[in-house]
């Protein structure tokens, strides 16, 4: 019984991680293709720089992604011992911005 319920809990997480996916990229095609502005757009991203790890909010050209301007949301150095915590947050704060420009730029 009890072998039962793991494969059941098993089978449901499995069938949420792929719902998960197919949503994610469904939804990342129809932007694409509906939703995808004439010109220019914000991205949140984040790269290496030197010891660090630089998040930042991009305006990028819609036709062939090059970069038009760049803010700075947070460099994090790659040692910090709150690495991740300060990432997702600074993340967070990266996609709230990048949504605020969209918004201002319709």
């Amino acid at each position: 019984m009890m072998a039962l319920i793991r494969a059941l809990v098993v089978l449901g997480v499995l069938a949420m991680i792929a719902y998960a996916t197919y949503a994610m990229i469904s939804g990342t095609t129809e932007r694409r293709i509906h939703g995808a502005p004439a010109g220019q757009r914000w991205l949140a991203t984040h790269y290496a720089v030197n010891d660090a790890t630089r998040i930042v909010v991009r305006k990028v050209s819609a036709g062939n992604g090059d970069i038009l301007d760049e803010q700075v949301v947070v460099e994090i150095p790659n040692g910090d011992s709150d690495f991740d915590s300060k990432f997702l947050e600074a993340m967070a704060e990266a996609r709230t911005r990048a949504a605020l420009f969209e918004s201002e730029s319709d």
